[in-house]
């Protein structure tokens, strides 16, 4: 074992020390935010920055030429069949508990298991086919368990989109039932599983799995296939388990709607942008870009955003290597297939272009779709921009006279562990950042991804930072994951090769044991069956929850047109979505004050008695209570009650 040495040049300027300087410097001065705003975020990512370039500072200062730590030759050969064993008891316990406690427990160790291997296999046992095929069989466990095994769908926007309209495109064999609505212009999500359900004669719930949740959870060979271009295979594979354990992607993989399905074609068009700027790339993978990017815009809005974000960060880098600035220097390792850069200005066009149209065309709330979302800007930086003036709903109170109430503390560490995976994940790319910065491991390809998150994190942390929320930053999270990843990789391959061997050692066994379990218990990751009951809120309905939907919506006249109150149902959020996505039901939020509400139907769930679900309070914000039957419905007739929800109404006398 060979001792640390000083490396001489750490006096030189090179910018990825001077970029690692700046990012300390500007971690901690952005600490104090913290005493301006109760976030998770504000609080937690100017340590993770400090902490990553500080690291980085370290690697680069102390070189490290210890062997690498790794598995003995016997746990090499016994880990993978202790993997494969804990996805076969995934299954069994899914079958028969569904996504359960004891579920997610095995899924958390089989991770550990699965990522252990990936880290610290000997290269003379690596063997990158078996070990891509745990991570692939793994993520396709955990992810159809719950698509699976729910009773109906997961999630809120699926009941629009696979409840209603596709089911409504594939009765009428036209697109005329959302001829009115903004994916009139961008069907290809609900064609895929309307003509899906009649080919393969198969129900629309089935249709789902096949034609999007199957594709969602091979969309992990892209990622591997898009880092083994600019790392070596272990950490290739790396980047691929990195995006499968990742609670934003596990969430796309459960509630599936457009948003997963433009994400497998968007991790498409950065594998082929990756080939095209990197490599000696022909004809099909100009052609590849082209046919994933029409698909992107035939199937969401916001992943052609994202994309068009990428696209022109591989522009900006193209520039920005033209300058000298950031001129490679070809040597061996990390971008040894770099070829010169690849002007990508016709594709943009292309996109921009496409993209104009079919937005300019697409209906939405009696305008374009291209006009209605200028003017929900226009009217946000109007109205309610300003500097912490931070969105989203307070936690409430369950007395709205009283005084609003702080977070508990298991929902304080509910927020931490919800924000754990990405700010694990931020740390590597930071370092991965700096490290492509040096002008001999700088490519196009390597600056377009810095650039491209860099951007989409002003879209997902900045803008929410000044009230500003109009392009949905949580939609954006799983996307950010894929380079991420791959950038990730780079900063976890140099941080394990040149950090000193206790740090080397110690990060990479941190995040072994803590990226497994943080990502797969968060409220993301657990969207169908919540790991920690009365804090995430469960988004998957029960049998029974289901059957008073639909008899409910069978029995009473409950137009979303009607504006007569006794027409009007309520319950909780996200139940009432249910009601009015899939059945086109009047619900509305019930509003309870001071214990008790004045609605004059409610609808009730044993669910309620959790704490879980979203009620109003008298001023109209959201909040958590536990609700008894006995409380919310007292003095009110029950008419309906099949065990697990109650139809209660105000009586005459009431």
């Amino acid at each position: 074992m060979r001792p640390n040495t000083t490396d001489s040049r750490w006096f030189d300027f090179r910018l990825d020390v001077a970029a690692a300087v700046i990012g300390l410097i500007l971690g901690l001065l952005m600490v104090p935010l913290r005493f301006l705003a109760s976030q998770v975020y504000i609080e937690t990512i100017p340590i993770v920055l400090a902490l990553a370039c500080l690291l980085y500072l370290v690697s680069v200062r102390v070189s490290n030429t210890a062997d690498f730590p790794t598995l003995t030759p016997t746990l090499t050969r016994l880990l993978p069949s202790v993997a494969f064993l804990g996805m076969a008891a995934l299954v069994v316990v899914a079958v028969h508990q569904s996504r359960s406690t004891l579920f997610y427990y095995i899924a958390v160790w089989t991770g550990m298991v699965v990522l252990a291997q990936v880290i610290f296999a000997d290269e003379r046992d690596y063997h990158v086919g078996l070990l891509l095929a745990q991570v692939l069989v793994f993520g396709m466990v955990v992810r159809l368990a719950g698509a699976f095994t729910a009773p109906g769908y997961v999630g809120i926007d699926i009941w629009t989109h696979a409840g209603n309209w596709a089911p409504a495109i594939k009765e009428a064999n036209s697109l005329a039932p959302i001829d009115t609505e903004k994916y009139y212009a961008s069907p290809l999500y609900h064609l895929l599983v309307a003509v899906g359900s009649q080919l393969l004669g198969v129900t629309i719930r089935q249709s789902l799995i096949f034609t999007v949740g199957i594709p969602m959870a091979l969309s992990t060979i892209l990622v591997y296939a898009t880092a083994n271009v600019l790392v070596e295979q272990r950490w290739a594979v790396f980047a691929a388990a990195l995006y499968t354990l990742s609670g934003n992607v596990i969430e796309w993989g459960i509630h599936l709607i457009p948003t997963g399905l433009g994400l497998v074609f968007y991790i498409g068009i950065i594998y082929a942008l990756t080939r095209i700027m990197s490599t000696s790339y022909r004809i099909r993978d100009f052609l590849l870009v082209v046919v994933f990017s029409v698909a992107v815009i035939l199937t969401h809005q916001i992943s052609s955003f994202i994309m068009l974000i990428f696209v022109g960060a591989g522009l900006i880098a193209k520039v920005l290597l033209s300058t000298g600035l950031l001129r490679p220097v070809r040597t061996t390792g990390l971008g040894e297939q770099v070829r010169d850069t690849t002007n990508l200005t016709g594709l943009l066009v292309f996109d921009l272009g496409l993209i104009t149209f079919m937005w300019s065309l697409t209906p939405y709330r009696g305008s374009s779709f291209l006009e209605t979302m200028l003017s929900f800007f226009a009217n946000t930086l109007r109205e309610s921009a300003g500097f912490l003036n931070l969105a989203g709903g307070s936690g409430g109170s369950a007395n709205s006279a009283g005084v609003t109430a702080g977070p508990t503390a298991m929902e304080q560490f509910i927020g931490y562990l919800d924000a754990m995976g990405l700010l694990l994940l931020l740390l590597l790319t930071i370092a991965g950042s700096l490290y492509v910065l040096h002008r001999r491991r700088t490519s196009q390809v390597t600056i377009a991804s810095i650039i491209a998150i860099v951007v989409m994190l002003v879209f997902i942390f900045g803008f929410p930072l000044f009230g500003i929320r109009t392009f949905v930053p949580g939609r954006w999270l799983a996307f950010i994951t894929v380079p991420m990843a791959v950038v990730g990789a780079i900063g976890i391959a140099y941080l394990a090769s040149e950090s000193p061997k206790g740090v080397a050692v110690a990060l990479l066994v941190v995040f072994t044991l803590v990226y497994p379990p943080v990502t797969m218990l968060s409220s993301q990751g657990t969207l169908d069956d919540p790991a920690f009951d009365g804090v995430q809120t469960r988004y998957s309905y029960t049998e029974n929850e289901l059957d008073a939907v639909r008899t409910i919506a069978n029995t009473t006249n409950t137009s979303q047109q009607s504006t007569d109150p006794a027409d009007r149902i309520t319950t909780d959020h996200p139940y009432g979505t249910v009601f009015e996505r899939a059945w086109e039901v009047n619900a509305e939020p019930v509003v309870i004050d001071n214990g008790s509400t004045t609605n004059e139907t409610v609808v009730y769930r044993e669910y309620a008695q959790s704490g879980a679900e979203y009620y109003q309070n008298g001023r109209g914000e959201p909040f958590q209570p536990k609700v008894q039957q006995e409380d919310l419905c007292r003095g009110y007739s029950v008419v309906y009650d099949n065990g697990g929800v109650a139809v209660c109404e105000r009586s005459m006398s009431s």
